[in-house]
Parts: structure tokens; C-alpha cells; sequence
């Protein structure tokens, strides 16, 4: 099955951070970080969207690429950049949905 990027829109959306960044483990044995295509090491970050009509699930766990170990301050907005949702499924069992973005940047717009 090939995978498939759906583009989130996020206009009219507002993301903080839940909780700090994590390297995303290739090798739990060895510790390695797994890489994208282009060699950088991704990252995890937990992040509180709202409006979110799922109060049981408020936060998604965003996976991107960095070429530093992300330094994103708990509680910060930030905009996810190039955000895309995609089904997952390991091995016919377990299934879910994943978000990735190509960067996770400072959100510059104003509080009302």
C-alpha cells in the first residue's frame, strides 16, 4: 500500500506545544536516530491544537526533520510548516493516523 500525504489546513488554527521535543529512535537497542531522506535526524512534538472537536485525543504528535536538536519552549504557539496527515499500519495490525511537517516554527500572529 503506498502512502499517502494529505495537506492539513491549517488557517484559523492555533498550536502549542504540550510537552519537549524528542528524537524519533530508529534502533531502540542502539539508541540511533532515524533520519529523512535528506540525512537530518527527526523529531517528535507534541502539540495542543485547538479548535479540536476530540477532547479525548486534544493533542497529535508531530514528527519533523532538524538539523540541531530542536530547542521549542513548553507552552510556546508555533505554526508546523507544510503540515500532512497519513494513515499508518504495522504489519496488517495496528493503524493510526501521523503528522509531519517540514519545520515547526515560532507563531508570529498576534493573540485577540
Amino acid at each position: 500500500m503506498q502512502m499517502r500525504n494529505i495537506p492539513v489546513d491549517t488557517a484559523g488554527m492555533s498550536f502549542m506545544v504540550a510537552a519537549e521535543a524528542e528524537p524519533k529512535i530508529a534502533d531502540k537497542a542502539t539508541g540511533e536516530v532515524k533520519k529523512d531522506a535528506e540525512g537530518r535526524d527527526l523529531y517528535t512534538l507534541p502539540l495542543l491544537v485547538t479548535p479540536n472537536d476530540d477532547r479525548r485525543n486534544p493533542v497529535i504528535m508531530v514528527t519533523f526533520p532538524s538539523v540541531d536538536f530542536p530547542q521549542i519552549v513548553l507552552g510556546s504557539r508555533v505554526r508546523p510548516v507544510g503540515l500532512v496527515c497519513f494513515f499508518w499500519q504495522i504489519n496488517g495490525g495496528n493503524a493510526g493516523l501521523g503528522f509531519r511537517c517540514e519545520a515547526v516554527r515560532p507563531d508570529s500572529a498576534k493573540a485577540a
